[in-house]
C-alpha cells in the first residue's frame, strides 16, 4: 500500500478514536457521610456519593486506605482528623472532578 495513504488512514483512525469520548459530560464530585456512635472510635462511616455524570470513583479516607466502591463504608479505629477525598471520573477517565471533606473521629475516652 502507498505510504502516504497509510499515514492518511492512521491519521483518520486517530481522529476517530480521539472523538469517541468528546461528548462526555464533565463530572461533578460530591458526597455526604454519616457515622455511628457520635463519631467516636471505633466508628463506621457510611459515605453517600452525590456525584453526577461520573462512571467510576476513587475514595481516599485520609489514612492511606482507599476504595473504588460507589458508596463505601469505612471503619476508623484511631481518633483524629481525616481529610477524605472523592474523585469522580468519566468513562474515558479523561475528565474528573474531586472534593475533599474533613471528618473528625473522637477518642472514646473523652
Amino acid at each position: 500500500m502507498n505510504p502516504f495513504l497509510n499515514r492518511v488512514l492512521l491519521f483518520l483512525a486517530l481522529v476517530a478514536l480521539a472523538g469517541c469520548y468528546k461528548n462526555e459530560p464533565i463530572p461533578t464530585a460530591d458526597f455526604s457521610y454519616s457515622g455511628n456512635n457520635e463519631f467516636k472510635i471505633p466508628c463506621t462511616v457510611k459515605f453517600t456519593n452525590r456525584s453526577t455524570n461520573a462512571f467510576s470513583y476513587d475514595w481516599y479516607f485520609g489514612n492511606d486506605s482507599t476504595s473504588t466502591d460507589t458508596n463505601p463504608r469505612y471503619t476508623y479505629v484511631k481518633a483524629g482528623k481525616y481529610l477524605v477525598e472523592l474523585r469522580a471520573y468519566t468513562e474515558s477517565r479523561r475528565e474528573w472532578a474531586s472534593i475533599r471533606k474533613e471528618i473528625v473521629i473522637k477518642d472514646t475516652l473523652k
